[in-house]
């Protein structure tokens, strides 16, 4: 079973294979978890999030291509769902009469949510998917060597296959928002 692409055991799991269905699953769930974990800020919020992102690849399992890894596809969905939740959020913060909070907010909360940080993950979500997995795998990674395994590359393949996808990154954000390349490198003095 391990040996099957990811495109083999989906067509298996489309004709009702429970056993690839899960063999899927085990493969996607520990990057999609770490993706939604980092993006929601908490593991009770990134972990719904990544049931969230499987059960509708599971639902929409025929439109897999193959064309990238079964993990970095789901990736692709969590991204997208969070920030359709960030945009939904945004629009009621705006609709409705601003509350005051009965507790600080939880600063590590704060940063997470930054609009800045959402946007970001907008963009990623639209590069091409060797780009979106490796950008994915680093950022869900303690080390680059830990996602350099998780992508079956070596520390040496992994660091240019990066530097590619961070430089299709910028190159989107200068060209299609430079007010958020300019908010990002504010962020970080």
């Amino acid at each position: 079973m391990t040996t099957a692409s990811d495109l083999e055991l989906a067509a298996r799991a489309c004709r009702g294979d429970e056993a690839a269905m899960e063999a899927l699953v085990a493969r996607a769930l520990p990057l999609v978890r770490g993706l939604a974990r980092r993006m929601t800020g908490g593991a009770e919020e990134g972990d719904a999030l990544a049931q969230e992102a499987i059960v509708s690849a599971l639902e929409r399992l025929e439109r897999y291509r193959g064309e990238a890894a079964f993990s970095t596809w789901v990736c692709g969905i969590a991204l997208r769902r969070h920030a359709e939740e960030g945009r939904r959020k945004e629009t009621e913060q705006r609709t409705l009469p601003s509350v005051p909070r009965r507790r600080p907010p939880d600063p590590a909360d704060l940063v997470e949510a930054k609009e800045a940080t959402r946007r970001l993950w907008d963009l990623v979500a639209q590069l091409p998917p060797t780009h979106r997995e490796t950008i994915t795998a680093r950022a869900t990674s303690e080390t680059g060597a830990e996602a350099a395994k998780r992508l079956g590359l070596t520390p040496e393949a992994f660091r240019v296959r990066l530097h590619r996808a961070r430089g299709a990154l910028r190159d989107v954000m200068v060209r299609d928002h430079p007010d958020l390349l300019e908010e990002l490198c504010h962020a970080e003095r």
